[in-house]
């Protein structure tokens, strides 16, 4: 199965911290009303990427994700190259969430914003009819998937080598998560003198296998 490993740091209102372990194995992006699915192989929560030396367009983006104690409501930034499909951009997904419950009654008040060298904001679009309800009646997302909701107008430019932060702010609750990152162009060197690669030695003898 292709999936990722998605460990968010949820904050609850009493500010308690959970981190749960989330398989993700299907991805939805909808922006402005058309929805893209996503190979989840192009999501990761890093706070370094590496990217072509192009025009990048970056836009934030809200961000559902289903969990066993209630789905999440995290963030995202999407990173698309120049002349690249939507469906094919890269997705920084933030390590930090709230419970959606928790917002759901005022989800229309919480903002995005994305601080590159400029600034852009956009409100948290509605989930609308992804999301379905539970036989609690709390809106959830089937297991294992990720929906995404953006906005082309919150978009910005940027060029790597470059760094930015994506934040969610809810002012209901006087609270926010930010997400720091940055995006290195794919033929920078890391080192002034790149080193010889080592030898690893393993066992020696006969191994004992167990199964």
């Amino acid at each position: 199965m292709t999936h990722i490993l998605f460990r968010p740091h949820v904050v609850g209102p009493e500010n308690n911290v959970t981190t749960p372990d989330i398989i993700i194995d299907r991805a939805t992006l909808q922006v402005d009303g058309n929805q893209h699915f996503l190979p989840v192989h192009h999501l990761s929560s890093s706070v370094a990427m590496q990217v072509p030396e192009t025009g990048l367009r970056l836009t934030p983006a809200a961000a559902v994700v289903a969990a066993g104690g209630g789905a999440l409501l995290s963030f995202a930034v999407i990173v698309q190259a120049a002349d690249q499909p939507l469906a094919l951009s890269d997705i920084i997904l933030a390590r930090s969430a709230w419970r959606l419950r928790n917002v759901i009654d005022h989800i229309e008040s919480i903002q995005l914003e994305l601080v590159t060298n400029t600034r852009s904001a956009a409100t948290v679009p509605q989930p609308g009819e992804v999301l379905r309800k539970s036989a609690s009646g709390e809106l959830d997302l089937p297991r294992g998937a990720v929906a995404l909701f953006a906005g082309q107008q919150a978009a910005s430019e940027l060029t790597a080598p470059g760094e930015g932060t994506v934040k969610l702010a809810d002012d209901s609750l006087d609270r926010s998560l930010a997400h720091a990152f940055k995006l290195i162009p794919a033929s920078a060197e890391r080192w002034d003198e790149r080193p010889l690669p080592r030898y690893t030695v393993g066992p020696v003898g006969e191994v004992q296998h167990y199964i």
